[in-house]
């Protein structure tokens, strides 16, 4: 090799390790930034992965969140439709509560006029068999109750009378409604006496009139006399529906009852005989 080409050579390879030694030093001193030109072109090259990278992470997170937020929103619909099935429960019991105790004070103010010892209760069943033959009452024995008292509903009109079987706490009464009842009645205008039992369909007749008595008008209103030493005169039981006259000795004359089986869920037991104040 001669000596001219060895010099060529010497100044290429210098001037190739100045070259090296310019960008070393370039990437060690930050130009007029606080990046490094290495720091600027590897954040240029690499920055729209970095964008969409989180972006990704951006979206799982929220989507994440959307879930446990929505998770945490139907926990508490659940717990709130639990919260108002309660209060509605709650509602519907002191509705009633207000409502027995409206009726109750409504039954003493009816009562008032009658001097006799009220003992107020509850409806708790029907028969089954026939709705008009009897109904079970919660007071009994416990209370006071013995066979044949007058049972009235809230509004002093006669129900029935109380009847075996009679335990502590529960009694039956014999409707009015019933074949089985028998109640001493008067009519209010003309005072024509007779036997009021039921027809086992919701209506009652009077029994014992004779066809050539001149007494009864159809719409008169009946009451008790008290001739039965059982129910205490002045009660009122219902108004004539109609009059027949058959062939034989008497007329037949179907009354339609005051009481009304929707309104019996109060009624008083009356524990003695006495008459109403007039």
């Amino acid at each position: 090799m001669s000596l001219s080409r060895l010099a060529k050579n010497k100044y290429l390879i210098g001037a190739l390790l100045l070259v090296f030694n310019l960008i070393l030093i370039s990437v060690q001193i930050p130009l007029g930034s606080k990046q490094t030109l290495l720091e600027k072109l590897f954040f240029t090259a690499f920055s729209p992965v970095q964008k969409a990278a989180v972006s990704a992470f951006n979206y799982v997170t929220q989507g994440w969140h959307n879930i446990r937020s929505l998770k945490e929103a139907q926990r508490e619909n659940q717990e709130l439709k639990k919260q108002i099935f309660f209060l509605n429960q709650e509602k519907e019991l002191l509705l009633e509560k207000l409502r027995l105790s409206l009726d109750q004070l409504e039954l003493e103010k009816n009562f008032q006029s009658l001097d006799a010892s009220i003992l107020p209760a509850r409806i708790i069943g029907l028969d089954t068999a026939n709705y008009f033959r009897s109904a079970v009452i919660d007071r009994g024995s416990d209370d006071g109750v013995t066979k044949n008292l007058a049972v009235c509903d809230r509004f002093g009109r006669l129900v029935g009378k109380t009847a075996e079987p009679i335990s502590g706490h529960t009694a039956k009464v014999i409707l009015i409604t019933s074949e089985e009842s028998g109640v001493a009645v008067i009519s209010a205008s003309d005072r024509l006496p007779g036997i009021l039992s039921g027809d086992g369909q919701g209506k009652c007749l009077v029994k014992y009139v004779m066809t050539s008595s001149p007494g009864g008008v159809v719409g008169d209103e009946l009451l008790t006399s008290g001739y039965d030493q059982i129910f205490p005169p002045g009660l009122k039981v219902g108004r004539i529906a109609w009059i027949t006259s058959q062939a034989g000795l008497f007329k037949k004359i179907v009354v339609k009852p005051y009481f009304n089986f929707q309104e019996l869920g109060l009624v008083a037991v009356l524990r003695t005989g006495q008459a109403l104040k007039r």
